[in-house]
């Protein structure tokens, strides 16, 4: 009976380890590559998504990641670092676990679907890209600077104005 025990506990732990290999599997590995998270000390699993969109109207595309945290159901969180200033802007609260950029009609199909959680688009028409983030899960929350300037959901709209960020509730 001991030894029936430890051969299905071996045979368990050998598919959960499986399963966590295929769990971490780069679904979009064209923009997949291991990055240095500060939070967690480690190189996890992210996605670099730079050079493709001009965010800040400085006619340069700009720099876009979600960094992930190396966890078992990893959740990502954004950094920005716009061409004209060169500065790093982290995230750390907006957290999302599926990184792929969807277009906006299928934002516009299917609304706040936690399916789409990151579209970037001209919402504004304003000739500069805007980033819609859905991070209404459990890990992400609000940042208190954005709830003071009346953002109430966990499904924004982030633009630029140059460098200065604006970020408001997309409905």
């Amino acid at each position: 009976m001991k030894n029936l025990l430890i051969i299905l506990l071996y045979i368990f732990s050998v598919q959960t380890s499986l399963a966590q290999t295929d769990s971490v599997k780069i679904i979009n590995e064209e923009y997949s590559q291991y990055i240095h998270n500060n939070f967690t000390k480690s190189e996890n699993l992210s996605y670099n998504y730079s050079n493709k969109w001009d965010f800040d109207g400085d006619s340069k595309n700009d720099s876009l990641y979600f960094i992930g945290n190396g966890g078992a159901h990893t959740y990502f969180f954004l950094r920005i670092i716009l061409s004209s200033d060169g500065l790093i802007r982290n995230f750390p609260t907006i957290q999302i676990d599926m990184p792929f950029f969807a277009t906006i009609e299928t934002l516009n199909k299917l609304g706040q679907n936690s399916s789409v959680q990151f579209v970037i688009s001209d919402f504004d028409n304003n000739k500069t890209q805007d980033i819609y983030l859905n991070f209404n899960n459990p890990f992400g929350f609000i940042p208190k600077a954005w709830e003071n300037k009346g953002v109430k959901t966990k499904n924004v709209l982030l633009s630029f104005a140059g460098t200065i960020i604006s970020v408001k509730d997309y409905y």
